[in-house]
């Protein structure tokens, strides 16, 4: 092994320079990546104590500054990874000794004394984020985002694909640090389109730093896909069948020295996932009893084409094209509905409901940087087109309960377009070796179009247009959002890193109804202002210690503005508010993180407080007996509690992985809340509170002759909402898979959810003025057999270079 292997470095390494300052970057010898916040400290030979140390920063450099000429002792140390020494000479003279580039290498067993198995951490602790390495999962074969969304700490994901962040749902989803439209409308459908096998990890970012965009109450998620540097050309197909989802994919990667090129494409279809829908629900003395058997088809589809060029050694050019497809079909057959006057039967409805959605979105990006002859010294400009159009509606046939004659027929069209333009700039320089200043700025425009109408036919007549402005409307949008930012870090001589920036954001905003009959509430302009401090501690063996404020924001999107009204229920309408105002949230976080032998353990403390949170309510329709389901600006959330997640390798067989998440949420609204469409009565004003608890636990064994068992399980707790509970559920899968000669691919077997007929997750939600009980079963017992296949050569590896990127991340989803 050619390369220079810091952890098995028992060598002496004299440097004769003419200064008193040393530098160096610090890099994983096996994949090339920076280590960040490594331990960097210095001591004269044979005595105990250290001169001030300092850490690397976020491309693993470090300056060891205003050293005395002489002979020192330097270590390097970082959690996961066996720590190195060296011996440096430093005479008098101002030029730095420049150490280049040294390489540490990640806990290691050596066998037969000339086989190295390496096993680098499964997940990663760093200054502002919690990482999972989904390629290092082995378990994970042929899904999509959710699954990989599912095994990520802090997280936490419901049977549709939800996601929530340490018990919010204001998050925002970047893929590769860029922001999509096709997380607008609706984020579970947009994770569905992410092929899993393309994810190399998912950074769960809680205190992120003033160069991200203000919004995002409880942090980001970015998804870093995989982008080969090698050299060569490499083909990969994945493939699968299974009882209720079968995925095909091919993906290829051309590298040389100068350019990257990368092409992919991947389709899943989702097929045969049955059910049923049972809701009780109350308002005043009227009582509707629903029942119906669900069936739900999806199919997804996705294209990219990257490349990167590098012109020389100071300047860099990337550019990416991504497209992706989204086709739901979700089915109520059979949909029962009986009515009741306190005890007494009223009607009978009998309704068949087909609700659709289909998007396409497309993201293009040009991405340029001028990397200075001075180090750390960059500018950026940073472009970004990003469109999603799409139809949503749903289609609802009333029939005679006796013998299913057609009554009448009823349906609604949603066609939208959501398109945004960024344009930012970035530049940073050092201050000193071991100081960063950093400032930039953004402009986003953001046009939001949602046409929408409603059809009424009677019998088999030909559908008419309503043409009433609450059903039949061109609701429009404008939103430009002008930011900038500043940020100073610090790594000090001792273990300690310091980061604090502020960041100043002004949105103009404008809405309008095409039909004026419709009175549209007053959407202003706002600006905010937001601080962020990150601090860290680097303890002896590697130990790390952080404490993080931050101040965010959040914007409603337009699934939550949309005053579009979708009535697929007899019971109940579902609408948004275009009164919806931002949130605002302080977030604290200390975090503890460690290696005992093979065993990482990382233990994080949280408390969250927000005000004008946006959730989800249920609200009466005046003098009826139907339910408008919307959402608001509450009075406030509070929320804190514990994570933690450990990480173990036993040898090259077994390897576990596990955590826990605890917290306590109390949501408070003072005010009686109002619907927006003015029809709904106005609800009581609330309170509710509870613990919230859920796990996962995750291993893997693998035995001779190339086979391996994986098995994940996870429960999610019993969600705490406004007006009541949702409860929880459990999930967990097994894999078989057996590595084909020479590394060429993999065939395997996989089940989930084997041991049950089912997920069930009921939703109770109570109230003075109502009472809602709702209870969605889920069959999602599934086998798969899969295969995948690696054809082509990626001989040289190439230095990765750690790419800039826009991401707008200011939209609740």
């Amino acid at each position: 092994m050619r390369r220079f292997t810091m952890g098995c470095l028992c060598m002496l390494l004299t440097i004769h320079a003419r200064t008193q300052t040393v530098t160096g970057i610090l890099k994983d010898s096996l994949t090339q990546a920076p280590i960040v916040f490594a331990s960097v400290s210095i001591r004269s030979p044979g005595t105990a104590s250290a001169l001030p140390s300092t850490v690397t920063d976020e491309k693993g450099r470090f300056a060891l500054v205003k050293l005395p000429p002489g002979s020192f002792e330097i270590t390097l140390s970082s959690v996961g990874y066996h720590s190195a020494r060296l011996l440096v000479t430093i005479p008098a003279g101002h030029n730095p000794v420049n150490l280049g580039t040294l390489f540490l290498s990640p806990r290691v067993e050596l066998l037969k004394e000339v086989v190295i198995d390496s096993k680098p951490v499964l997940i990663e602790e760093k200054l502002d984020r919690t990482v999972y390495n989904v390629e290092r999962d082995k378990s994970l074969t042929g899904g999509d985002a959710i699954d990989a969304l599912r095994r990520v700490p802090l997280l936490s994901v419901d049977i549709d694909g939800n996601v929530t962040l340490r018990g919010s749902a204001n998050i925002k989803v970047l893929i590769n640090n860029k922001p999509s439209t096709i997380t607008a409308s609706n984020l579970a459908d947009a994770l569905k389109q992410i092929p899993l096998d393309q994810i190399r990890s998912v950074e769960v970012i809680t205190s992120p730093s003033v160069k991200y965009d203000a919004e995002g109450s409880a942090g980001i998620i970015n998804i870093v896909l995989k982008q080969d540097r090698l050299q060569g050309i490499l083909v990969n197909p994945d493939m699968a069948i299974g009882t209720r989802a079968s995925f095909l994919g091919i993906n290829g990667a051309y590298n040389n020295k100068k350019m990257a090129f990368s092409i992919g494409g991947f389709g899943r279809a989702t097929y045969n996932v049955t059910g049923t829908y049972d809701n009780v629900q109350t308002v005043g003395s009227e009582t509707i009893d629903q029942h119906a058997a669900t069936r739900k088809n999806e199919l997804t589809d996705n294209y990219n084409l990257g490349w990167d060029y590098d012109i020389d050694k100071h300047n860099f050019l990337n550019a990416s094209v991504r497209y992706s497809q989204f086709n739901s079909h979700n089915h109520q057959n059979n949909l029962v509905s009986n009515f009741y006057n306190g005890a007494v039967p009223d009607s009978t409805f009998l309704n068949q409901v087909e609700i659709t959605g289909r998007s396409g979105t497309i993201d293009a990006t040009v991405d340029f940087t001028h990397a200075f002859a001075r180090p750390q010294q960059e500018f950026s400009f940073l472009t970004l087109f990003s469109r999603t159009d799409g139809t949503n509606g749903f289609s609802n046939a009333q029939q005679q309960p006796a013998d299913g004659s057609l009554i009448g027929r009823l349906g609604n069209a949603d066609r939208s377009s959501n398109q945004e333009i960024t344009l930012q700039a970035d530049y940073q320089t050092p201050l000193d070796s071991n100081q960063l200043l950093e400032f930039g700025g953004k402009y986003i425009i953001r046009e939001v179009i949602s046409d929408y109408s409603y059809e009424m036919a009677a019998g088999n007549d030909p559908f008419a247009v309503e043409a009433s402005p609450d059903l039949t409307n061109r609701f429009t949008y404008h939103q430009n959002v002008t930011a900038a930012y500043l940020e100073y870090t610090l790594n000090t001589r001792f273990p300690f890193s310091f980061r604090a920036g502020a960041r100043y954001e002004y949105a103009a905003i404008s809405a309008g109804l095409r039909d004026q009959g419709v009175a549209l509430p007053d959407i202003p302009s706002y600006a905010v202002f937001v601080p962020a401090i990150n601090t860290g501690w680097r303890l002896k063996n590697g130990k790390l210690i952080k404490l993080a404020y931050t101040r965010r924001i959040q914007r409603p999107s337009i699934q939550f503005l949309n005053p579009n009204i979708v009535a697929s229920d007899p019971g109940s309408i579902a609408t948004g508010n275009p009164a919806l105002g931002p949130e605002y949230s302080d977030n604290i976080e200390l975090g503890y993180n460690t290696a005992i032998r093979d065993i990482t353990i990382g233990l994080s403390g949280f408390y969250r407080h927000t005000t004008k949170a946006i959730e989800s309510v249920s609200l009466p329709v005046t003098g009826g007996d139907t339910l408008e389901r919307t959402y608001a600006n509450i009075g406030k959330e509070s929320t804190g509690g514990l994570n933690v997640f450990a990480n173990l390798d036993i040898g090259r067989k077994l390897s576990l992985s596990g955590g826990a998440d605890l917290y306590y949420t109390e949501l408070e609204n003072d005010a009686p809340l109002a619907g927006p469409t003015g029809a709904g009565g106005p609800g009581p004003a609330g309170r509710n509170t509870g613990w919230v608890a859920s796990a996962r636990l995750s291993g893997g064994y693998t035995f001779v002759k190339g086979w391996s068992l994986y098995i994940y399980s996870y429960y999610r707790g019993s969600q705490v909402l406004l007006q009541g509970y949702q409860t929880g559920f459990p999930y967990y899968s097994l894999t078989l898979k057996r590595a084909l000669p020479k590394k060429r691919g993999t065939i395997g077997v996989g089940a989930e959810n084997f041991l049950s007929r089912g997920i069930q997750v009921t939703t109770n939600l109570k109230s003075p003025s109502l009472s809602q009980s709702t209870t969605d079963l889920s069959h999602t017992l599934s086998l798969r057999i899969y295969m995948s296949f690696t054809l082509g050569k990626l001989k040289v590896e190439r230095q990765e270079r750690k790419k800039k990127s826009i991401s707008n991340d200011d939209l609740k989803q």
